[in-house]
């Protein structure tokens, strides 16, 4: 094993790491610096990386907040290692996208929608629909100001409306007023009426047009300034809102509190953060609850075969046992109507379709009404599944899919508003923020938040996010995406000596786009921080600062410290992968193209960013998809062929894909595991255990004890020790410090009990048989075909160093997507 590298820099100093397959490697990460961890995959970047540095740095975190604060966070358990020493606070930013929440979108996921809406609070103008003119809000003061400045000199009169109970008679009102002191009310023509001369049905004539006068005086500039402000907010109190002044001469004004229109007589809310936001009741759009989008019944769904006649259970939902009761309504309706019951759907004229569809008043209540009443019942799960069926999502008719009430598209800032900015990509909203001017008031009030939006968005654009929309739900981003939108978010907040831990930033990011992600990492650095970065991209292991590479290869032959240092001296090692790699000494063969076998037209795409584009897809071969970082590779085959394929409601918008009946099974292989189970293991994934566990329930041993293939399962009672339920730890609560897991006594940590352990099969048992690779477990297995057939696949892509016990919950992004391949 190599040496670790003297370094006179402070540094991180990791002794005897062990996690997973790593071999008591000690190493340096230098505080301050861009960190590279290398190797084959499976030569245990992660488990240096994630498992041992990040773990021991967020445990460390953890265990020094109070002990209220902790029971509100993940306990962590400790790392295998023998020490670390100076270690920063951890921050893990992982290469998966976790968020499956319909609400998330690029714009709150980067923060920058948050600035929006605080912006948009601060100097956005509100406008009226109806008139167009712009509505300012009415206070005391601004009431105030504007009668000084319109009607200085003048004596006027300030009164409120004469508001009463619904219930309450005119000459309980006048006792009322009476009683809380007020005496004068101007009647329709503005003159004073003394409330104790006035009988109640004469008060009863003065309610319809009288106003309660609160004070009359003549305006005397800065000296009546604090007399008139009085009787303004009395005025509104009394008015609820209302204030009117009547002058000596001419007509009559009112003022209302609050953001109204005067000329259309409509009020807007207060401009605040939660009007902008379609998380919250009160701005989310009435209609859609802020989603953005409606489900409606789906016509393709309902009919997906138009030759098929009616007769011949053209209406897909109605052709299920449970609804033949609606295709003999239908039918009986159709004879009724006159509608052919004989003749193809797509024959039909559109009246007759719609009638099919949509029903009639005259007793069909049709599929729409069929559709209506699955809705009614949502809570049962059938209902759910048969609407996910014959669904699909259409923009919200109400917000046209922007998410956000009326009023709040109202308020405006350089004659945007907040739902359009919101469509726009990050670049394009670093480009309005680069030209919007503001007036001297507008700078005061919002310059300060104007700056760190600016920065926010700036930063997202040199991550290589500046071609997503603010819009984008985040769920359909691909793992590179979201860790590039963590990544900004992180840069955002700028901490500062801090540790950051990033898998693989560079995937899925074009070469272009290489370079400004390495200016990102060293802005991180230098801000103070310390990077580390598991990666294969050459373009990022050579701007290291420091190479620590593990190998020399994966699985049992991985888990070495190869060698540590600069990039020369990596590059100068002769037994180094990541050496050889950026010696150029590695090079993949070139192969022979197959000949395609027919091919998958996708006509039209315009999801996303796609304009109406038009690919074939041939069958039988390698296709790759290229072009830089934010082309619409993702959207062209995740959402708009993989979607239409599969039938998804969320599906791309596209014309149609062609040649999907050529397509038995659509598999999707990405980095997510399976499952995260620690139970699980390529054993039991591969369903091989199955034959593995038969073979030794078919000894002679094992048949004289009477012990069937389930005693040889930890997941189930019989040959599994109880004590940890085949766990083979024992996990100690220990409050709110890190639960401490330890080897179970019982069965010495191998989850057995003793009698299944003693059978055994070549001389092992079944706890040496999960400790072996898959690859010596093929060669052993070889003439059992319930066995071999099931483990070669993993072989053949790569994963045969795994255990086969080894936990799924330990692999790596990379090795879950092999993973999945290997099943597929």
């Amino acid at each position: 094993m190599a040496q670790p590298a003297t370094i006179d820099v402070p540094a991180i100093t990791v002794t005897g790491a062990r996690a997973h397959n790593l071999k008591n490697v000690s190493c340096r990460v230098p505080l301050g610096s861009l960190t590279v961890v290398s190797g084959v995959s499976g030569s245990g970047k992660s488990s240096l990386a994630f498992d041992t540095l990040y773990a021991e740095g967020q445990r460390r975190y953890v265990a020094s907040l109070s002990t209220y604060a902790r029971q509100f966070l993940e306990r962590l358990p400790r790392p295998e290692v023998d020490a670390i020493s100076h270690l920063p606070p951890a921050i893990a930013i992982e290469q998966r996208n976790r968020v499956t929440n319909a609400r998330s979108t690029v714009g709150t996921a980067t923060e920058i929608l948050d600035h929006l809406r605080l912006l948009f609070a601060k100097i956005g103008r509100t406008r009226c629909p109806g008139c167009g003119q712009p509505v300012t809000a009415g206070t005391v003061e601004s009431v105030t100001r504007a009668l000084l400045a319109a009607r200085d000199g003048q004596r006027v009169s300030l009164a409120a409306p004469l508001l009463h109970g619904k219930k309450e008679s005119a000459r309980d009102h006048r006792e009322r007023l009476v009683r809380e002191g007020w005496r004068r009310v101007l009647d329709g023509e503005g003159a004073v009426v003394d409330l104790a001369e006035t009988s109640g049905r004469a008060f009863s004539a003065l309610r319809a047009e009288g106003l309660l006068l609160v004070d009359r005086m003549r305006l005397a500039g800065e000296d009546s300034r604090a007399r008139l402000a009085e009787a303004v907010a009395q005025a509104f109190v009394r008015g609820q809102g209302v204030v009117c002044v009547v002058p000596e001469e001419g007509p009559r004004e009112r003022f209302r509190e609050g953001f109204w229109c005067n000329g259309c007589d409509r009020r807007f809310p207060t401009p605040e953060p939660a009007l902008f936001s379609f998380n919250s009741p009160l701005g989310a759009c009435p209609e859609c609850q802020g989603f953005g989008r409606v489900s409606v019944l789906d016509r393709d769904r309902v009919v997906p075969d138009p030759d098929k006649t009616l007769e011949q259970d053209a209406v897909a939902p109605f052709a299920t046992p449970k609804y033949r009761r609606m295709q003999r309504d239908l039918l009986r309706a159709c004879g009724k109507a006159g509608v052919p019951r004989d003749v193809p759907f797509a024959e039909l004229t559109p009246a007759q379709q719609e009638f099919v569809i949509e029903g009639d008043d005259a007793g069909w209540y049709g599929v729409r009404g069929w559709y209506r009443y699955l809705e009614k019942r949502r809570y049962k799960v059938q209902s759910r599944i048969l609407i996910a069926r014959y669904r699909r999502f259409d923009p919200c008719p109400g917000c046209e899919g922007v998410r956000l009430r009326p009023e709040a598209r109202c308020v405006e800032i350089a004659g945007r508003d907040i739902g359009a900015l919101s469509g726009e990509t990050i670049g394009g909203l670093r480009d309005w923020l680069a030209g919007l001017s503001l007036s001297p008031a507008d700078l005061e009030r919002g310059g300060r938040l104007l700056d760190e939006l600016s920065a926010r968005v700036g930063t997202a654009a040199d991550v290589g996010l500046d071609y997503l929309a603010l819009s984008r739900q985040t769920r359909t981003l691909s793992g590179g995406e979201a860790q590039r939108i963590q990544l900004a978010t992180a840069l955002g907040g700028t901490l500062t000596a801090s540790l950051y831990v990033l898998d693989e930033p560079s995937v899925g990011l074009h070469p272009r786009d290489v370079a400004r992600l390495l200016d990102v990492l060293a802005a991180i650095r230098n801000h103070g921080n310390t990077v580390v970065v598991v990666e294969h991209a050459p373009e990022v292991v050579a701007a290291a600062d420091h190479l620590i590479d593990l190998g020399p290869g994966a699985g049992r032959l991985g888990g070495n410290l190869v060698v540590e240092g600069s990039v020369a001296e990596v590059r100068a090692h002769p037994s180094s992968q990541t050496g050889r790699a950026l010696r150029g000494e590695v090079g993949g063969a070139p192969r022979k193209p197959r000949k395609a076998r027919g091919r998958l037209r996708i006509l039209g795409a315009r999801e996303n960013n796609l304009r109406d584009v038009d690919v074939d897809v041939p069958l039988g071969q390698l296709v790759a998809v290229t072009g830089v970082s934010g082309a619409g590779k993702s959207t062209l085959i995740r959402s708009v062929l993989v979607g239409h394929l599969q039938g998804d409601p969320e599906r791309g918008a596209c014309r149609r894909v062609e040649g999907g009946e050529r397509i038995d099974e659509v598999v999707v292989v990405d980095q997510t595991p399976p499952t995260r189970s620690s139970r699980s293991n390529p054993a039991t994934v591969s369903k091989a255990f199955e034959g593995i566990r038969k073979r030794f329930a078919a000894t002679r041993e094992a048949k004289a004890r009477g012990l069937t293939p389930g005693w040889f399962s930890f997941n189930v009672a019989g040959g599994r020790c109880e004590i940890c339920e085949g766990a083979g730890e024992v996990v100690v609560d220990m409050q709110f410090l890190d639960d401490v897991r330890v080897p179970c006594e019982a069965c010495d940590g191998t989850r057995y009990r003793a009698e299944a352990r003693e059978i055994r099969i070549d001389g092992r048992s079944i706890v040496d048989l999960l400790a072996l690779p898959l690859e010596e477990a093929l060669r052993l297995f070889a003439h059992d075909a319930l066995v071999a057939d099931r483990l070669r696949p993993f072989v053949r892509v790569g994963l045969g160093y795994l255990t086969l016990g080894q936990p799924l919950s330990t692999l790596s992004g990379g090795e879950a997507q092999r993973l999945r391949l290997g099943l597929a």
